[in-house]
């Protein structure tokens, strides 16, 4: 059974990281949207209700907060995930950060923040 009700915002400013990992999550069942402003959080409808926005780490401190009070205006019972990287120029560090994604450790996160009943859709990736 896939969670094909549960739908997700990710917002961030890197059109390829958000359009790779909405193929993630769309590949599991999820509805995903995803926007690179806040004007474009405004256009979404409040049906089907968001259950989840995942901020991603070409934001600002202030752009996440902003977008955070901003969701939870529109969706009070969203959940929150911040994809916190730093911005580091040291490869072995930016490969550790690839590695992470790939292993399914966000496929893992928005499981659990969604709620999502019966088996984890990314148990076989571990």
């Amino acid at each position: 059974m896939k969670p094909t009700q549960i739908s997700i915002l990710m917002y961030g400013s890197d059109f390829h990281l958000l359009e790779s990992r909405q193929l993630l999550l769309q590949t599991y069942g999820y509805r995903v949207l995803t926007i690179q402003s806040l004007a474009e959080l405004d256009r979404i409808p409040q049906t089907p209700e968001i259950a989840l926005i995942v901020l991603c780490h070409t934001l600002s401190a202030k752009e996440r907060a902003i977008a955070i009070a901003h969701a939870t205006s529109r969706w009070p019972g969203i959940q929150k995930l911040a994809l916190i990287g730093g911005n580091s120029k040291d490869p072995n560090e930016v490969l550790g950060q690839v590695r992470l994604a790939l292993d399914g450790r966000l496929l893992a996160m928005v499981s659990e923040l969604v709620g999502y009943a019966g088996s984890s859709p990314c148990s076989h990736i571990y």
